[in-house]
């Protein structure tokens, strides 16, 4: 397989069809975006040609750990999406490749990645009846694309997962700066929190100030708080509230936006829907879709004591959001 054909393998997710139709003027458009892209930053199309040779790694792996030259197939059909739970022959090669990590480019294990991960590729992967998989870790990517879908993989004895940072999302950072500046500014007592580390309850103590300062008629009078007025009234619509909004209600919009902007990456790819799959050493394996319709109806409680920032990487509590 030649380079473009890697490249080609690589982003057929993208397209409808699982491959670009050269007839349709949508596919041809996406298809010279990504060579643009590609053409424009060496480095993507490095990073494409590894993320195709280490499915070849996660074959090797495989053969490695069950000791074998050829991979047997699992049996068990399976689905994106739908709950499955290995019985028999399959089971017990599951067992074998659940702890299995993949490897870095040193041969070590790769500390980052979880249980599971090599498990589920070779169940869907190498099925009978087979779903292309892709190994998609690194940048925002998810841990595998399973025909095309993009699918974090959680092991049942994890209750944290991190999203990963959000150093670039700069709107994100903005609407962050505003609260903590507020915070910092007008509370006595010394403030740790800042937009890179914080808990939600942090959050909630900067909303609650400016609730405080939204009460004051008499300071929205004075010429000198307007533009102070000003960029809170903008945070406020951003969140899509209005300024009377309970200061739970505020934090809880903000969390959920900053969820939603690593959520519709990973694991979703900047598509309507993507998973995060629950595995154990038994293997058994339970979805959780991922959409913004979901992830706005997260209770406002929920949100509150479950999700965490440190050095500007999200950690949500899995089992608290999503009950």
């Amino acid at each position: 397989m030649d380079a473009l054909d890697k490249f080609l393998h690589s982003v057929s997710y993208k397209f409808p069809k699982g491959y670009p139709d050269m007839d349709n003027p949508k596919d041809v458009t996406l298809l010279e975006s990504l060579i643009s892209e590609v053409l424009n930053k060496d480095t993507e199309l490095n990073e494409t040609i590894v993320l195709t040779e280490s499915n070849a790694s996660f074959d090797e792996r495989i053969k490695s750990a069950l000791g074998v030259n050829e991979i047997p197939k699992c049996s068990t059909p399976l689905s994106i999406g739908v709950p499955f739970n290995l019985k028999g022959e399959d089971e017990k090669i599951w067992v074998q490749l659940y702890p299995i990590k993949p490897l870095k480019s040193d041969g070590t294990p790769t500390a980052g990645s979880g249980n599971g991960e090599i498990a589920t590729y070779w169940a869907y992967q190498h099925n009978a009846k087979p779903i292309d998989t892709v190994d998609g870790r690194g940048g925002e990517n998810p841990d595998l694309i399973i025909g095309g879908i993009g699918v974090e993989v959680k092991a049942y004895d994890t209750k944290t997962i991190t999203l990963g940072k959000f150093g670039t999302d700069k709107e994100t950072i903005y609407l962050l700066n505003k609260v903590f500046g507020t915070l910092s500014l007008f509370s006595e007592e010394s403030i740790p929190a800042n937009t890179g580390n914080f808990k939600s309850q942090d959050l909630l103590s900067g909303f609650k100030i400016i609730s405080q300062i939204f009460s004051s008629d008499e300071l929205k009078k004075l010429p000198i708080t307007k533009p102070f007025f000003d960029k809170i009234n903008t945070l406020y619509k951003v969140l899509g509230l209005e300024t009377n909004a309970t200061p739970e209600q505020a934090t809880s919009a903000l969390l959920r936006k900053l969820l939603w902007t690593k959520l519709v990456k990973k694991p979703n790819m900047n598509q309507e829907v993507g998973y995060i799959l629950n595995v154990n050493a038994a293997g058994k394996g339970d979805y959780t879709q991922i959409t913004k319709q979901i992830i706005d109806n997260i209770p406002d409680e929920s949100l509150l004591s479950g999700v965490t920032v440190k050095s500007s990487e999200i950690s949500m509590n899995f089992n608290q959001l999503f009950k």
